[in-house]
């Protein structure tokens, strides 16, 4: 826009010496329609610059949570149109894209024209790591035919994606360990154990089953044996502590991690507990992972609370009870996070899940035969926690 007004400032500097020197009605006629120009343009171009409506929006994912995995790309759409039958002049809009959990940044700038017909711009959103991305239009603005006065426009301007963290598949053990508490004791819908407090399903009489499961009363009543099927009691005697605190690759490397190991133990429905900081409240929040789909609604929540200082002081009333296994993901381990766990579960193992190789010494309150220690390396996930036995 300040190319047409450096432009339109020239051409009326030269209109005015051709007035001075050439004093008659031509040189005053032009004058005239010179500084006239702006003021028609602008009435002319007002009800066109007016009437133009845009719509940003992103695909993907569920309508409610845009989102891909990490690598894969999001399409990203800035519909605009007019409301009239006529074409406004240039439209001139700021795409800002910010990942929130990483600090990345990327800025594009669009123009183009709005006409009565629909325009659909797409761009692609992409990342190499995970997180919250925040797209914004901050500058909006129509300009008038001749591009010497500019309108803001209003509308939505802000959507939000998700990138989620990757995956992988991994060979892991199981610790066989009881229950630590029955408070709040939940049974698996998919699998039958071996509780006689509870009825998973009911089936035909086969050979080997035991007497004693045979459902007496309905078989007598439908004229064939059927066998109880007991349930299976679910337990969450693990603890995740996340402290996503280290540079960018590394809290990549450590959702990662988490994802992978959460969604193994969700697969085979061992629920669990997760523990994190959320900036927005001010306080740690402690979320039950009981199946798959507890996944997304957690991510989401990890991804959108932005990048992360070192974890507050951590106090046991933060912590849920009957633990046997508690596990801290971090990029160096700290040791006021670490001795909670010790105080508030001494009986139970700790495993830290680290970024950086250096050997920091630990407190000498922890146990060492209870701590183990797994060296993350970002891009070998799988190699770094095979075997690993939850």
């Amino acid at each position: 826009m300040w190319k047409c007004r450096v432009t339109y400032f020239l051409v009326l500097l030269c209109v005015i010496a051709f007035f001075i020197c050439f004093n008659g009605y031509l040189s005053l006629y032009l004058l005239v329609l010179s500084l006239l120009l702006p003021v028609v343009s602008l009435a002319v171009s007002l009800p066109s610059m007016l009437g133009v409506r845009t719509v940003l929006s992103a695909g993907g994912g569920t309508p409610s949570v845009p989102g891909a995995r990490k690598g894969d790309s999001i399409p990203l759409e800035l519909e605009v149109w007019n409301v009239t039958p006529f074409s406004s002049g240039r439209v001139k809009a700021l795409l800002t894209v910010r990942n929130t959990f990483t600090g990345q940044r990327e800025r594009e700038r669009f123009l183009f024209t709005a006409g009565p017909q629909r325009q659909l711009f797409q761009h692609q959103l992409t990342s190499r790591t995970c997180g919250q991305v925040v797209c914004r239009v901050e500058r909006l603005w129509v300009c008038d035919h001749l591009g010497l006065f500019a309108l803001p426009l209003k509308g939505p301007r802000e959507v939000t994606a998700y990138f989620w963290p990757t995956v992988h598949r991994l060979e892991l053990e199981l610790w066989d360990s009881p229950t630590p508490d029955s408070e709040g004791e939940r049974y698996s819908q998919k699998k039958p154990g071996d509780d006689p407090t509870e009825l998973f399903a009911l089936r035909d009489y086969q050979e080997g089953d035991r007497l004693s499961r045979v459902h007496w009363k309905l078989s007598q009543k439908l004229g064939r044996t059927l066998v109880k099927e007991l349930g299976l009691p679910l337990s969450d005697h693990l603890l995740f502590l996340l402290d996503l605190n280290g540079d960018s690759l590394e809290a990549d490397a450590l959702l990662d991690a988490f994802a992978s190991l959460s969604s193994f133990l969700a697969e085979g429905e061992h629920a669990h507990r997760v523990v994190y900081w959320l900036p927005q409240k001010g306080q740690f929040q402690c979320r039950e992972v009981a199946q798959l789909q507890d996944l997304i609604p957690l991510w989401q929540e990890v991804l959108a609370s932005g990048r992360q200082m070192p974890l507050p002081s951590l106090r046991e009333d933060a912590l849920p009870a009957g633990i046997a296994h508690g596990i801290y993901l971090c990029h160096a381990p700290q040791t006021q996070p670490l001795l909670t766990l010790e105080n508030k579960f001494p009986s139970a193992r700790l495993t830290v899940i680290q970024t950086r190789p250096e050997q920091e010494q630990l407190p000498g309150e922890l146990r060492p035969a209870a701590l183990e220690r797994v060296l993350l390396k970002p891009g070998k996930i799988p190699q770094s926690l095979n075997g690993l036995t939850l």
